[in-house]
C-alpha cells in the first residue's frame, strides 16, 4: 500500500511539473502565439472589436482599401470616471470616440453600424455581433475582417468562431499599437500578457464576464 501511495505522489509530482514547464513555456512564447496576422482580402464586413482607439485607425486604412463595405462597431459597457467627469472633463464614451477616428479617417458615417449595449466581454460581443449581422446580412456563410490589438488576436479568434462557426474569420491586429515578441522587455507588452494570458484561463473555465453578471456584484 505504501509503494502504491509512493508511486501516486511520484506520478503527480511528475504532472504537476510537466503542467509548470508547459505552462511556463507558453507564457514565454505568448508573443509569438497570442498573435494572428491573416492577409486581409475582401469581406462582408470589418468588425472593430472594443478596446484601444488604434484599432478604429486600421479598420478605416482597411474601410479605404476597399475590403468590406461597412464597418461593425459594439458598445462596451460605459464606466465613467465620475470624479473627473464632475470636474467638467469630457467622459465620452467609447464607441463615440471610435466613431469620430473613423470621421476623422474619412469613413462615412451611413458605413457604420453600431451594435448592442454594455457589452462586457469579448464573449458578450461575439454574442450581439451574431444577432446583428443574422438581421443585417441573414444567417449562413460569410467573410468578417475582424480588427482587435495585436495581444488579442488569438482569444477574439477563438471565441469569434466558437459563436459563429458559419463565417470566415480574417484577423487583422491594427500596426498601430505596440507589442513584443519579446513581451518581458516592454512594459505595454507585459501587461497585455498577464491580462491576455488570465482571460484564456476564465475562457476556458467557461466563465467569462458578462455585464448582468457584474451588475449583480
Amino acid at each position: 500500500m505504501k509503494r502504491l501511495v509512493a508511486l501516486l505522489l511520484q506520478a503527480l509530482g511528475a504532472l504537476t511539473l510537466l503542467g509548470l514547464l508547459v505552462g511556463g513555456g507558453l507564457v514565454l512564447s505568448a508573443g509569438y502565439w497570442l498573435r494572428m496576422d491573416d492577409e486581409p482580402r475582401p469581406a462582408d464586413a470589418i468588425v472593430i472589436l472594443a478596446g484601444e482607439l488604434r484599432r478604429a485607425v486600421h479598420a478605416a486604412d482597411l474601410y479605404h482599401q476597399g475590403l468590406a463595405p461597412v464597418i461593425y462597431l459594439g458598445r462596451p459597457r460605459y464606466d465613467p470616471p465620475t470624479a473627473l467627469c464632475e470636474l467638467g472633463f469630457d467622459c465620452p464614451r467609447q464607441e463615440d470616440q471610435m466613431l469620430l477616428v473613423l470621421e476623422r479617417k474619412g469613413v462615412p458615417r451611413e458605413a457604420v453600424r453600431v451594435y448592442g449595449q454594455d457589452l462586457l466581454s469579448t464573449v458578450e460581443e461575439a454574442e450581439s455581433l451574431k444577432r446583428q449581422l443574422d438581421a443585417d446580412l441573414g444567417p449562413g456563410p460569410g467573410r468578417l475582417l475582424v480588427v482587435t490589438s495585436p495581444y488579442h488576436c488569438r482569444r477574439a479568434g477563438l471565441i469569434l468562431s466558437g459563436t459563429m462557426a458559419e463565417k470566415e474569420l480574417i484577423m487583422s491586429p491594427t500596426p498601430y499599437e505596440r507589442f513584443d515578441q519579446k513581451w518581458w522587455a516592454h512594459q505595454g507588452s507585459s501587461s497585455a500578457v498577464v491580462q491576455e494570458v488570465a482571460k484564456f484561463v476564465f475562457y476556458f473555465l467557461g466563465t467569462p464576464f458578462r455585464a448582468k453578471t457584474a451588475a449583480a456584484q
